[in-house]
C-alpha cells in the first residue's frame, strides 16, 4: 500500500513537472508576442523576463489537475484558466493598440466605462488584429486538443499546497536577487520596487503579467516610496539661505515657513514634503510679471492636440494664435494617452500617478479622480477665485460623469456644464467643439473679468470617416491637401478642423465684443496624438516618429492679440510648466515651491518631462528607462564638469518634483497647508506687503 501511494506521488511529480514546463512555454510565448506587438522587437527582454514567468507557471499548476475521478472536470479546469489567462494578453494587446499604453492594475476602476464609451473603437481595433488575438489563442486550442487526446493525470491533493507555496517560493528567491542587476531607477530592481516608474517601463523589465501582479499588489495595499524627497533636501546647498536682498520680489507667501509647520503633524510623509518644500527656493518675479495682469483668460485643454494639427492652409486660426504671442519653441507634451493625466497637470502644476496608486475604494481611478476628496486650492480655478475674486466657468463637450469631471471641476474652482448638462450635441463621440463654443461664449464674454476652461473632444480618434467629427469635415480638408497625404492624416486634420472652426468662432466674438486684446487664450494638447500612424506622422511632421523624445514636441499657445510682436521662448518646457507661467503673467498671488512645474520665464532649474520620468534641458536629453543621456550641440561649449553637475541637479529636480507631487495628493497636504497657513492670513499678509512695497 505504501509502495502504491509513493508511486502515485512520483507520478504526479512527473505530471506537475510536465505540465509546469507546457504552461511556461505558453506563458513565455504570450509574453514575447505581446512585446513584438508592442515593440516591433525582442530587443529590450532579458533573463528576469524568463525567470518572473516560472512561478506564475507553478502557480496555475497548483489550481489544475485536482480532479482524480473526473478527467473531463480537469480538462475544463485547466482550459478555462488558460482562457482567462490569455484573455489578460488579448486586453492589453488591444488596449494598447486603442489607446497607446500598456493597461495598468490601478485603473480597473476605469474598465466599464472605458469599454462603454471606446467600443466603436474597440471593435475595429479587435477587427484590425484578429490575426494576433488567433496567435494568442492558438496555444490554448492545441493545449486542449492534446489533453483530449492523451489524457491529462491528476495530481495528488496533498501536493497542491506545496506547489502553491512552492510558486511563492520561487516569486521571493526572484525578488530576493534582483539587486544582483543594480538597484538604479531604471533596472529590474527599480520597475518592481520603485513608486514611481510607469507601467509601459516597468513592463519592459518585469514581463506584462509579473508587472500587471506588482501593480495589483501595489493598487490593494500600496507600494512603499523611496527617500526621493529627503534625498533631494539634503542635497540642496541652499537650504534655508538667507536672500540676499529683501527688496527682491519672489514668487512665494509671505510668511509661509514648511519648517515650522512640521511641528503639526506627525504624518512622515508630510514631514518629508515640509522638509523637502524648506529646501526649495521659490522663483523670482521677472520682466514678463504682470504682463497680463487684469486680463481675461480662456484655458484650453485639446484632445489629442499637437503641433501636427497646425496647418496655414487647413487650420489658419490655429496657425496665426501659434505663431503669436508668446511662443514655447521648446514645449514637449509630456504625455502619450489618457486624457485626465494631461488635465490634471495643466490645471495644477502637478505631475499626476501614472502608474501604481494606492486607488481608494469608492474613488474614480487615476490621480484627477482621487482629488475629488482632496483640498486643491492651488489650482486654476481657486487661484483665480482666491486671488481675484473671479468666478471661474469650465465646459466639456461630453458627459461630466466621465472622468468624475462634475466632481473634479467644482473642487478645483470650477462652475461647470457638461452635454446633457447645461448644453446638447448632434453627435455624442466625438461631439462637436464649435457647437461647445456656441453654447457658451455667451456666459461670460459680457462680463467686466472672467476665467474660463474649456475641455475639448472633436480631435479624439480613431481617425476614419466612422468618426463623425472626421466624416463631416473630411472633404472640405482633404481638398486642401495634396493627394498622396495618407488617410489617417487627412482624418486627424479633419477632426482638429472643428477645433478650427471653435477658435475662429470664439476670437470673432471676443473681437465683436471688444474683449479680443483683453483676454489671453492658453491653448495645449492633454496628450501625444496615439490615433495617429506612423505614415501619418511622418506625412504631417516631416520625419519619423521618435518615441523617446520628439513625438512629444509640439504646441502651446498663449495668444494675446494685444501683443505688438511675438515673444520667443526656448526655454525647454512642458504641460506642468504652463500653470506657473500663466500665474506670473497674469501676476496672481501663488507660491512656486507648490508646484511641480517652473515659470519658464523664471529662475531655476528647466526640463521639458515625460511621464516616465525622461527629460530634455538646454544641453541634454536623458531616456530616463534606459540610462542614457544624449548631449545635445548646445553642450559643446561646456566643460564635462558643468554638465555632470547640469544632469545630476535636473535629474534629481525630476525625481523629486514628480515624487512631490504624488506625496501632496496622497497626503492631501494642501488641506494639512492651509489648516495651518489660512487663505485670510495670507490675504492680510499680501496686503501689508502691498502697502510696504508702496511706501
Amino acid at each position: 500500500m505504501k509502495k502504491s501511494r509513493g508511486g502515485q506521488l512520483k507520478r504526479s511529480g512527473k505530471t506537475i513537472l510536465r505540465n509546469i514546463s507546457v504552461y511556461y512555454l505558453i506563458l513565455l510565448y504570450w509574453e514575447i508576442l505581446l512585446y513584438i506587438q508592442i515593440h516591433s522587437s525582442t530587443d529590450g527582454v532579458g533573463i528576469w523576463n524568463f525567470l518572473f514567468i516560472i512561478p506564475i507557471a507553478v502557480f496555475i499548476a497548483s489550481l489544475t489537475a485536482w480532479m482524480s475521478k473526473h478527467e473531463k472536470i480537469n480538462v475544463v479546469l485547466e482550459t478555462v484558466l488558460l482562457f482567462a489567462v490569455s484573455f489578460f494578453y488579448i486586453a492589453e494587446l488591444i488596449y494598447f493598440k486603442s489607446f497607446g499604453s500598456l493597461f495598468s492594475a490601478s485603473m480597473i476602476g476605469m474598465g466599464t466605462d472605458a469599454l462603454n464609451d471606446f467600443w466603436w473603437n474597440v471593435s475595429v481595433t479587435i477587427r484590425e488584429n484578429i490575426l494576433s488575438i488567433v496567435m494568442i489563442e492558438l496555444p490554448v486550442v492545441i493545449r486542449m486538443l492534446t489533453v483530449l487526446k492523451n489524457g491529462l493525470n491528476h495530481y495528488e491533493p496533498l501536493l497542491h499546497p506545496f506547489i502553491l507555496a512552492g510558486s511563492l517560493a520561487v516569486w521571493g528567491l526572484i525578488v530576493v536577487a534582483l539587486p544582483l542587476a543594480g538597484t538604479q531607477d531604471y533596472t529590474v530592481y527599480g520597475a518592481y520596487h520603485s513608486r514611481y516608474i510607469d507601467t509601459d517601463s516597468a513592463s519592459v523589465r518585469l514581463g506584462a503579467l509579473p508587472n500587471f501582479l506588482v501593480e495589483l499588489k501595489g493598487s490593494l495595499f500600496g507600494i512603499s516610496a523611496d527617500s526621493t524627497l529627503l534625498d533631494a533636501a539634503e542635497s540642496r546647498q541652499y537650504k534655508e539661505a538667507p536672500k540676499a536682498d529683501e527688496s527682491v520680489l519672489y514668487n512665494e507667501y509671505p510668511g509661509l515657513d514648511f519648517g515650522d509647520l512640521r511641528k503639526f503633524s506627525s504624518d512622515e510623509k508630510i514631514d518629508e514634503l515640509c522638509q523637502y518644500l524648506n529646501s526649495e527656493s521659490p522663483t523670482l518675479q521677472n520682466e514678463y510679471t504682470g504682463l497680463f495682469e487684469g486680463y481675461n483668460l480662456i484655458y484650453i485643454c485639446a484632445e489629442s492636440f499637437s503641433s501636427m494639427a497646425i496647418d496655414e492652409k487647413v487650420t489658419p486660426t490655429l496657425y496665426k494664435m501659434a505663431s503669436n504671442g508668446i511662443v514655447l519653441n521648446r514645449f514637449y507634451n509630456s504625455f502619450p494617452n489618457t486624457t485626465t493625466n494631461g488635465e490634471y497637470a495643466f490645471l495644477s502644476g502637478l505631475w499626476p500617478d501614472v502608474a501604481r496608486q494606492n486607488t481608494n475604494k469608492g474613488v474614480i481611478s487615476g490621480t484627477m479622480g482621487q482629488s475629488i476628496e482632496k483640498d486643491m486650492s492651488v489650482t486654476l480655478g481657486n487661484v483665480f477665485a482666491q486671488s481675484e475674486n473671479i468666478s471661474a466657468r469650465a465646459y466639456h463637450n461630453y458627459l461630466g460623469y466621465y472622468y468624475g469631471r462634475e466632481e473634479t471641476l467644482p473642487n478645483m474652482g470650477f462652475t461647470c456644464k457638461f452635454m446633457n448638462d447645461g448644453m446638447t450635441f448632434t453627435t455624442s463621440w466625438p461631439s462637436s467643439d464649435l457647437e461647445m463654443m456656441e453654447q457658451s461664449v455667451d456666459d461670460y464674454i459680457n462680463k467686466e473679468r472672467f476665467v474660463t476652461y474649456y475641455m475639448t473632444f472633436s480631435g479624439h480618434g480613431n481617425y476614419t470617416v466612422s468618426n463623425p467629427i472626421v466624416y463631416s469635415n473630411y472633404d472640405t480638408v482633404s481638398e486642401m491637401l495634396d493627394e498622396e497625404t495618407p488617410v489617417n492624416a487627412v482624418g486627424y486634420l479633419a477632426a482638429n478642423y472643428e477645433l478650427e472652426k471653435a477658435m475662429e468662432y470664439l476670437l470673432q466674438r471676443l473681437e465683436e465684443a471688444d474683449q479680443l486684446e483683453k483676454t489671453v487664450i492658453v491653448l495645449a494638447g492633454d496628450h501625444y496624438p496615439y490615433y495617429l500612424s506612423d505614415e501619418s506622422y511622418e506625412a504631417l511632421r516631416g520625419e519619423e516618429p521618435d518615441e523617446d523624445f520628439e513625438s512629444y514636441r509640439s504646441t502651446c499657445i498663449i495668444y494675446n492679440a494685444g501683443l505688438k510682436e511675438p515673444v520667443m521662448v526656448d526655454t525647454p518646457c512642458c504641460n506642468v510648466d504652463i500653470l506657473p507661467t500663466v500665474f506670473n503673467l497674469f501676476n496672481v498671488q501663488y507660491d512656486s515651491r507648490l508646484y511641480a512645474g517652473t515659470d519658464v520665464f523664471g529662475d531655476g532649474i528647466h526640463a521639458a518631462q515625460l511621464y516616465n520620468q525622461s527629460f530634455v534641458t538646454e544641453y541634454i536629453k536623458y531616456n530616463f528607462p534606459e540610462g542614457e543621456m544624449i548631449l545635445l550641440p548646445e553642450a559643446e561649449q561646456r566643460s564635462e564638469e558643468f554638465l555632470e553637475k547640469h544632469f545630476s541637479d535636473t535629474l534629481a529636480a525630476v525625481k523629486s518634483r514628480y515624487a512631490m507631487s504624488i506625496a501632496v495628493e496622497e497626503t492631501d497636504f494642501y488641506r494639512f497647508l492651509f489648516d495651518h497657513y489660512s487663505i485670510h492670513e495670507r490675504s492680510e499678509l499680501d496686503s501689508k506687503k502691498a502697502q510696504e512695497a508702496e511706501a
